[in-house]
């Protein structure tokens, strides 16, 4: 999302102004440690030098785990998210060069449920879906190209009709049961993408839709700051897109360091979240993010530049079910209010409070609507 785009690069920039400041006080005190003067003010200062540049060091390589006390919750009972894998894995080797990574959970020969996540993150995030649905569908879990264990198009297509390409292949090899489409954010994109090119398997094939925390036009029209977000798409946010693809080993460094020190934990709460998460959501959704190649980013804002699916929601006549939160700061609330208007058999949920990360956040609330939605399909 371009508003996580541009909080991120902030959060690196800030990462290198501590590890500048370290480097600093480190250096001050090589020069005067061995400096005393008749006060003793030389040595004095060496060692609130050496105290400064041991406490910012400690603060960039531990600091993350002193803002999730700050900043998640102690949820009582909760089911902390793990990084974790279906064992059934496969590839599909796609024209672009690219090979899309799948999973299988559940049980085959049921009907399935097709996942697709959002943009910096992977197919892990859906931990909370796979626990509950595994023991009655077959869950099929997908990593769009270039992240997760899917490898990027030789031709840098990250285009939304590619990975709605790249979905349909899925579809294709996998052959599934009368299956539901499930996008997050960018997964949503890619549904809605895909509703327009293969409108002829909407019902044939796909019987029903969630799409959750999305929206159906260019996300700097949705998010908050619009107007700001809007007026810099191409001088500002298109450039830094084409620098991060460039430097992507720096900004990956960048990242992970962000990521120990805890400023990524502090992005992800802000933007991401409505304050309810717990500690391990909150550090799991921004390790999710940080295993995200900057070049693959960096493409993918691109991509969503040139997204706009508005002509297509009032072709979509299977059910959809529509995942909105108010607390949302990447899709505002009413991106969701329009989408379920619009689409001809949409129904609404609207998570309060929630953010972006609401299937984490909320997840129960989340699974129990859409295990009544399909219920609804039979």
């Amino acid at each position: 999302m371009p508003l996580l785009l541009l909080a991120s690069i902030l959060t690196n920039l800030l990462t290198w102004v501590f590890i500048g400041l370290d480097i600093y006080l480190w250096r001050q005190w090589y020069l005067y440690k061995d400096i005393i003067d008749e006060q003793n003010h030389s040595h004095d200062y060496a060692q609130r030098c050496l105290i400064g540049a041991i406490v910012i060091l400690a603060y960039l390589f531990l600091g993350k785990f002193i803002m999730r006390l700050f900043l998640g919750k102690k949820r009582s009972g909760e089911d902390e998210p793990k990084a974790e894998r279906c064992s059934e894995q496969e590839k599909i080797k796609r024209p672009d060069g690219s090979t899309i990574h799948i999973e299988h959970c559940g049980v085959k020969g049921k009907q399935t449920l097709i996942f697709i996540h959002g943009w910096n993150s992977n197919s892990m995030q859906w931990y909370y879906q796979k626990k509950h649905f595994g023991d009655r569908y077959h869950l099929i879990l997908m990593d769009l190209p270039g992240l997760g264990q899917s490898t990027k198009p030789a031709n840098k297509d990250f285009s939304l009709e590619n990975l709605a390409s790249d979905l349909n292949a899925v579809i294709e090899h996998t052959k599934p049961v009368d299956p539901v489409l499930w996008g997050h954010s960018m997964g949503g994109f890619t549904i809605l993408t895909f509703c327009r090119l293969f409108k002829e398997k909407l019902g044939r094939t796909v019987k029903g839709i969630v799409l959750e925390h999305t929206t159906y036009t260019n996300p700097t029209k949705t998010s908050i700051l619009s107007g700001l977000l809007t007026s810099i798409q191409n001088p500002i946010l298109k450039p830094i897109c084409w620098i991060m693809i460039a430097l992507s080993p720096i900004f990956w460094l960048s990242k992970w360091m962000s990521f120990l020190n805890g400023n990524t934990l502090i992005m992800t709460r802000f933007l991401t979240f409505a304050g309810t998460e717990s500690y391990q959501q909150l550090n799991f959704s921004s390790y999710l993010s940080t295993l995200a190649p900057p070049s693959v980013t960096g493409r993918g804002v691109l991509a969503m530049f040139e997204y706009d699916a508005t002509h297509t929601l009032n072709d979509i006549f299977i059910p959809v079910l529509v995942v909105g939160a108010t607390s949302d700061r990447l899709t505002k609330f009413v991106a969701s209010q329009h989408m379920s208007a619009t689409i001809p058999a949409a129904t609404l949920l609207t998570l309060e409070p929630a953010g972006h990360m609401g299937l984490m956040e909320r997840h129960q609330e989340v699974n129990e609507a859409a295990e009544r939605f399909f219920a609804n399909l039979a």
